[in-house]
């Protein structure tokens, strides 16, 4: 697998496939010396009316995708969604109506409001802002590491080195150039603040992300970034927010608060991150789609 998704093409039939050289051949036909000679010659038809030969399929026709295969892995936008305590909520203020024949609307937020992608600006000073990031970088493969029912015993669960390993025990190696997708189960609270962000008294918050170690393996395998369903890559209580020190400082972008991450399987599926390339933004809104193989 080459180090960045190359090419994607999407056949008419729905199928999704990425060319690339090791694609099959055909094996080239051989004549036989033992095939039908043309017949002689017959009557002169030059006067015939002769049928056009057929050109090309026309490709300006709707092009034909499996909705079964496609799956958005972004939370609507709303002013009652979850955001990051003392972040700044989304807003919309409606500036014109219909009775001015349209409709317009402001929105106000934080950078970090809802589905949201890092860049590796947010963190460390010099290295590449949201609108830097290469297109080669949002169209990727995703391995999704499924650990739903270790959250379900703790909350702060930690995805750790052995998590990742037996991961590829079972699916392969992770290729560079991949969105490395944990799917703790928490975008099931996203609909409930509360529960989601999961303060208690002390206000510490208390969900899952990325043990450092995770991290620096998957910086290892030259990942292009990663991605969680929950407020942070790294987990509720953390002070430090060691895991996003190290996936920024290697210049790895981070996305966060995914939605639908349970229909996706462990390998195969292709994601599009649609980020908003704003000038020397550190973070952006971005809309996910992933479509299955």
């Amino acid at each position: 697998m080459s180090k960045r998704l190359t090419a994607l093409s999407i056949a008419v039939a729905g199928t999704v496939a990425c060319a690339g050289p090791s694609a099959v051949q055909p094996e080239p036909v051989q004549a036989d010396s033992t095939a039908v000679q043309p017949a002689a010659p017959g009557p002169d038809r030059s006067n015939a009316v002769k049928s056009e030969p057929a050109g090309p399929a026309s490709s300006t026709g709707p092009l034909q995708l499996d909705p079964a295969k496609l799956v958005d892995l972004t939370h609507p936008m709303h002013p009652e969604m979850a955001f990051w305590p003392g972040g700044v909520p989304f807003a919309m203020t409606r500036l014109v109506d219909y009775d001015k024949g349209y409709r317009l609307h402001k929105f106000e937020m934080g950078e970090n409001t809802g589905t949201h992608m890092d860049a590796p600006s947010h963190f460390v000073p010099g290295k590449r802002s949201i609108e830097a990031i290469p297109l080669s970088d949002l169209f990727v493969h995703a391995a999704v590491i499924d650990v739903r029912d270790r959250v379900a015993k703790n909350p702060n669960y930690q995805l750790t080195v052995a998590d990742v390993v037996a991961w590829e025990a079972v699916h392969g190696k992770i290729a560079a150039g991949s969105l490395v997708i944990l799917n703790t189960g928490w975008h099931a609270r996203y609909g409930d603040p509360a529960k989601y962000i999961n303060m208690d008294e002390s206000k510490t918050m208390h969900f899952p992300g990325f043990a450092r170690e995770s991290a620096e393996l998957l910086v290892q395998r030259d990942v292009a970034g990663i991605g969680i369903d929950t407020l942070s890559l790294d987990y509720g209580p953390s002070k430090d927010f060691i895991t996003h020190q190290v996936m920024l400082r290697a210049n790895k972008y981070q996305i966060e608060n995914m939605a639908n991450l349970d229909i996706l399987p462990p390998t195969g599926a292709l994601v599009i991150i649609g980020v908003l390339p704003v000038k020397d933004g550190s973070q952006a809104q971005a809309r996910i789609f992933a479509i299955l193989p």
